[in-house]
């Protein structure tokens, strides 16, 4: 069993197979942790690019509460997994604050999430602008949306402990080792590497936005973008908590988001994100840039610092929706779509169930996977589009 992705995926799925009686080898490009999967935002969510009132008029309800509760399913496999394999990565269900950056978008917000709690059953409550400060210190925002079970948790001792986990079960990390080919052998398949050929029954391709040239219809279907986060310098633990006070896990409801929260383990830093494929991959350059988007929602902030700053690479789809599924016999899920952490956990799982032949592999994301003839795997025109899906945007 060759897995080619050591992220959140490629372990998840790995551990399970190998639990399940299968030798499993995962071939990472670099070091294991490499990617988006250790570099994220940490939010734990139900998240999607399409909203559930959307999904209802365009596809029925029926369609709509599948999708939907296929992201709770994912929500509720993370807090399954840290506890199982007893991870100490400082998840914490704080609760999460959806920002409006307008009225009219926070009057949406209020009809999408009055559909989700009609149909779905699930709790929410609207925090006026008036009462916002309660929860963060800024008048930047119109109000949002609190959603009081969301979490938030330190996705590199996730990793880790993914990582643990699987090497416990007997799974092999083959680091520094890309894979430059897959090719048919028989009933299985061959795995060309620089070190060598090896033979695999199965292949699980779990590379997200690092997918490359050895599997290259998945190439020609996911669109590589960068994401960039900042965690500042150390400051009085009041401060936090006054910028903070709810602390929640905080995004604005933007199609090209801004996120921020505490971070995790550390009540003097903050971690704030946003800039989502930005062309220029300067990490100075982006660092001031986004100091200054901080400054409009925290103006008093002109002093901070940031200690670092840091990009990772996601997986976009052309249809906006996470995919997972076999493509000529290869196995793959990718294009979460800044939802990676729950449904990366979730579908792992279900890879891991279709290859043992075990119940529970179905997916409502298991769809026709579209590319467009144009692209071919240079993804030159990812911030335009951006700019284009931002345009609703304040």
């Amino acid at each position: 069993m060759a897995i080619i992705g050591s992220g959140i995926t490629g372990l998840v799925a790995a551990l399970h197979l190998a639990r399940g009686g299968r030798q499993v080898t995962i071939f990472e490009a670099r070091e294991p942790g490499y990617g988006a999967s250790t570099r994220n935002a940490g939010y734990v969510g139900r998240t999607l690019k399409h909203g559930f009132g959307e999904l209802m008029e365009s596809h029925g309800l029926p369609f709509a509460t599948q999708i939907y509760g296929e992201l709770m399913e994912a929500f509720l496999a993370v807090k399954e997994t840290i506890e199982s394999e007893n991870i100490a990565c400082h998840y914490n269900q704080q609760g999460r604050l959806l920002l409006a950056t307008g009225s009219a978008m926070y009057e949406a917000m209020a009809r999408e999430f009055s559909l989700r709690e009609k149909h779905l059953r699930e709790p929410f409550a609207m925090v006026s602008r008036a009462e916002q400060t309660k929860e963060i210190g800024t008048g930047h925002y119109f109000g949002g949306v609190k959603i009081d079970d969301h979490a938030g948790l330190h996705p590199g001792l996730y990793h880790q402990g993914l990582l643990d986990a699987a090497r416990a079960a007997g799974v092999t990390i083959a680091a520094h080792t890309p894979v430059l080919r897959i090719a048919r052998d028989g009933a299985g398949f061959i795995v060309q590497t620089p070190r060598a050929r090896v033979a695999a029954r199965d292949v699980i391709v779990a590379t997200n936005g690092y997918s490359g040239d050895a599997f290259p219809w998945l190439k020609r279907r996911v669109m590589p973008f960068d994401a960039y986060q900042t965690v500042s310098e150390q400051m009085n633990a009041e401060r936090v908590r006054q910028l903070l006070p709810g602390d929640r896990t905080y995004i604005d409801w933007n199609f090209n988001v801004d996120w921020l929260r505490r971070a995790s383990g550390d009540p003097t830093r903050i971690i704030f994100g946003g800039l989502t494929g930005g062309r220029n991959q300067d990490l100075r350059i982006m660092a001031e840039r986004l100091h200054g988007r901080l400054m409009r929602i925290f103006p008093e902030l002109s002093d901070l610092r940031f200690d670092h700053v840091w990009t990772g690479k996601c997986g976009g789809t052309f249809d906006l929706y996470p995919h997972i599924g076999s493509h000529e016999g290869i196995h793959f899920a990718v294009g979460y779509c800044f939802a990676g952490v729950p449904m990366g956990t979730l579908f792992g799982q279900k890879l891991a169930r279709r290859i043992l032949g075990r119940k529970g592999g179905e997916s409502a994301f298991d769809r026709p996977m579209p590319s467009n003839p144009l692209y071919w795997g240079n993804p030159w025109f990812v911030p335009y589009a951006i700019n284009w899906m931002s345009r609703g945007d304040r």
